[in-house]
């Protein structure tokens, strides 16, 4: 788990560099080129769809709350039974968002504007998610990061299997599948090791 924990520290780092200056970047790099209008649509999308990633997401209270009332009262198969089905909820959500949002900038995209729009699209899409995360931090979820850092690993391995391979949206589909699964597992063991932790005290 140590080696595993170093491993995504390393991908912290370009990440965080992607996250503070791929939006100015890309921005910039857009109005050279004269895209006023993915511009414009971008930050339109900003302002609006961090409501509405929320409300995609209210359903999966429908497997949220009985997870933790169950854990609660000590029932831990059924709490974690309907913690992942409420984690997966969530999961499809974001990996919608993050599709539809790579599908319409890329059909905007020609040869060279492909690489800003890209890049643009990526804090378009990754950006409202990870403000609810930082709003569901901020609410005492301690785990409310995990799927917004693999999402993000997820978007920009999208982006180079893009420019390096032309990935096909089904292999987009997948690469987002497997990535957010490795994300998921990654969640519960950290709750399961903090539980059983807590419970030596």
């Amino acid at each position: 788990m140590e080696s595993f924990a170093r491993a995504l520290s390393v991908l912290a780092i370009p990440l965080g560099i992607i996250n503070m200056f791929g939006g100015i970047v890309s921005g910039i790099w857009l109005a050279i080129l004269g895209e006023w209008g993915l511009i414009g649509y971008g930050i339109l999308a900003l302002i609006v769809s961090g409501m509405g990633i929320g409300l995609a997401m209210m359903p999966g209270m429908i497997f949220a709350a009985p997870a933790a009332v169950m854990l609660e009262k000590g029932n831990k198969f059924g709490g974690y039974v309907f913690g992942f089905l409420s984690s997966l909820y969530t999961i499809g959500v974001l990996v919608a968002w993050c599709v539809l949002v790579l599908i319409y900038y890329t059909k905007q995209a020609n040869h060279d504007s492909i690489i800003p729009v890209l890049i643009w699209s990526y804090g378009i899409a990754t950006g409202p998610i990870a403000w609810l995360a930082q709003k569901d931090l901020q609410a005492g979820n301690e785990y409310a990061m995990v799927s917004t850092f693999f999402i993000q690993v997820a978007y920009l391995l999208t982006i180079l299997g893009i420019l390096f391979v032309g990935m096909s949206l089904l292999n987009v589909l997948i690469l987002f599948g497997v990535i957010m699964a490795i994300g998921l597992v990654v969640q519960f063991s950290m709750a399961y090791l903090t539980e059983k932790s807590q419970s030596y005290y």
